[in-house]
């Protein structure tokens, strides 16, 4: 074993003692803190979709159209809707196992109101057109009949609850043309690909105003 005189021994531990300790400064570190907020309308409203059913058709070229209207008690919103056909009825029949007709039902919330009335109002309503869809499962039709809606408001204005909510109903009749052929069976919507967008036209704007119906 190699020795090592006194002063290399002294040598060799100044040395080491030349060696810098561990960094004793503090770390510093930064992360961004981001805020979110939100304001939304006072006033709400929403509405689902009018469906007038499924209603078997003969294939026929004569005696006119034929129009499903649809009624409800006035701002019931929990009561059943009533499908009646009238104008040429011959072998027109309200299908079994679809969605059964149903008013629309729209929702407000948020009236400063309670226990009002406030105002209501329908706009873009009469002669909406429906192109092809998957309504109720059915297949799109290969070829698209013209079908025609108008729809309108189940009463006048829209009653508040104390909580300063409220629904109402929106009604309407279906127009079925004269010629119906086997291509034209299937699914419509006037909500649809090869439809307009809604904002062109395709669908009913209902307006409710936070104002005492007079």
């Amino acid at each position: 074993m190699k020795k090592f005189t006194a002063m290399k021994v002294a040598a060799l531990a100044g040395a080491m003692m030349l060696v810098p300790a561990a960094a004793s400064a503090q770390d510093t570190v930064s992360a961004n803190v981001n805020a979110v907020a939100g304001i939304s309308p006072v006033l709400s409203l929403t509405c689902n979709d009018v469906n007038f059913g499924v209603w078997r058709v003969p294939v026929r070229s004569s005696g006119g159209t034929t129009a499903i209207t649809l009624t409800v008690s006035a701002n019931n919103s929990s009561g059943s809707t009533t499908a009646t056909s009238g104008g040429n009825t011959t072998g027109v029949a309200l299908a079994s196992g679809y969605n059964v007709p149903n008013a629309a039902t729209c929702t407000v919330n948020g009236s400063n109101n309670a226990s009002q009335t406030i105002r209501s109002a329908i706009s873009n309503n009469t002669g909406l057109r429906f192109g092809s869809s998957n309504h109720n499962n059915l297949n799109n039709p290969s070829q698209v009949a013209s079908l025609t809606a108008d729809l309108t408001l189940g009463g006048t204005g829209v009653v508040i609850g104390s909580t300063g909510s409220g629904t109402f109903r929106v009604t309407g009749v279906l127009t079925i043309p004269q010629t119906i052929t086997a291509d034209n069976y299937g699914g419509y919507s006037t909500r649809s690909a090869n439809m307009p967008d809604d904002s062109v036209g395709n669908a009913a704007m209902v307006t409710v105003t936070d104002a005492l119906v007079i």
